[in-house]
């Protein structure tokens, strides 16, 4: 910066990014002939075509290699632009650029500054929002179901009562979709701020949390989680808890859908420069055409678990944003109604690790 900085106090340079590229080439154009005169000046007698052509030589070279060094140093500010704008979008580093230049580059440097200032203050009021959604409107919608708990506790006549319990009914779906809402404000916040990132993990750690956090539900309807695995540890581009969120929203996602006394399978296996993990049911299934509609927020297509669990709508949804930011695929595949569902995501790797297949049950 401190080029640039020097060249923007000369008045005529001040106003153009442009000029300046076009005043360091000028310069570095006319130091041969500069130098040729000058030498031609001082040593008039010596001067023969060889020396002529050797001093023309070195002081071409000599001048190409200065104009490209201060060229160089003069792109500095896109590279500090473009610094900022990735740490800002990757890790939520406000940046603090230098706004007194008037030129092409300093305006963008400006308006950047600018734009992420206003960004900030965006989300502060959506921080405002979310906690106002998760206080007062919950409140608000609270305060039906205590009315109707009150009722319910008069023994009313059977048709007060069944009015009560619709209205117990109706809000209890209200204060869940107000939980999913906030809880999709807060996450798309958390997601949009994170870095992708190499990283090594190892699946037997991963699997162990999958098994500790599903064991009460797959108890409950009598399930076998089988996880078959052809890798020991992997290494892709996702902070591992992503990777855990992920995978728990699937298997979570299988539990939900599946039928008591089934099976439900997670596959962790290499394809290329790939490691894909598979989770698989025999559930409820789908149609397929509504397969990408399953991905949607609050899709109309979210409907009640086997045993009448509810479904937010945002579980999947989630899941691929994940995915997607760090560059990989997720799928949805199904034959039909009770038939079944296979979903199946696709993270790029980095190394090759020697593998040891194996096959864990868990119930």
């Amino acid at each position: 910066m401190k080029l640039y900085t020097w060249l923007s106090h000369i008045p005529f340079l001040r106003k153009s990014y442009v000029l300046k590229f076009l005043f360091i080439a000028f310069l570095g154009i006319h130091i041969p002939l500069i130098g040729i005169v000058v030498y031609i000046l001082f040593h008039p007698n010596s001067i023969s075509p060889p020396t002529l052509f050797a001093l023309t030589l070195v002081l071409t070279l000599l001048a190409t290699g200065v104009t490209l060094w201060i060229l160089r140093k003069l792109v500095r500010p896109m590279e500090i632009a473009s610094e900022a704008l990735i740490k800002y979008s990757e890790r939520g580093i406000i940046p603090s650029l230098p706004t007194r230049y008037t030129d092409e580059v300093g305006t963008l440097l400006t308006n950047l500054q600018m734009r992420i200032n206003e960004n900030e203050d965006l989300l502060s009021e959506k921080k405002d929002l979310i906690s106002l959604l998760s206080h007062d409107l919950k409140n608000f919608a609270s305060t039906p179901q205590f009315l109707a708990r009150f009722i319910l506790e008069e023994e009313p006549s059977d048709k007060v009562k069944n009015y009560a319990e619709l209205i117990m009914e109706s809000t209890t779906y209200q204060l869940e979709f107000l939980e999913s809402f906030i809880e999709l404000l807060r996450e798309e916040e958390i997601f949009s701020r994170s870095a992708t990132e190499n990283q090594e993990y190892r699946l037997d750690e991963i699997i162990e949390l999958i098994e500790k956090v599903s064991h009460q539900k797959l108890q409950h309807k009598n399930l076998k989680l089988q996880v078959v695995k052809e890798v020991e540890k992997i290494d892709v581009v996702m902070k591992e808890e992503y990777l855990q969120r992920v995978l728990m929203n699937l298997v979570d996602n299988a539990i939900k859908f599946s039928y008591a006394d089934s099976e439900i399978t997670l596959y962790i296996m290499e394809e290329n420069d790939s490691i894909v993990f598979i989770v698989a049911d025999k559930g409820m299934g789908f149609e397929n055409e509504t397969k990408e509609e399953l991905f949607q927020k609050f899709t109309k297509y979210s409907r009640l678990g086997t045993n009448k669990e509810p479904s937010t709508g945002i579980g999947l949804y989630l899941c691929r944003k994940i995915v997607e930011r760090s560059n990989g695929k997720i799928l949805a595949e199904s034959d039909g109604a009770d038939k079944g569902a296979k979903f199946t995501v696709i993270l790029k790797k980095r190394n090759n690790y020697a593998h040891t297949p194996g096959v864990v049950k868990r119930n």
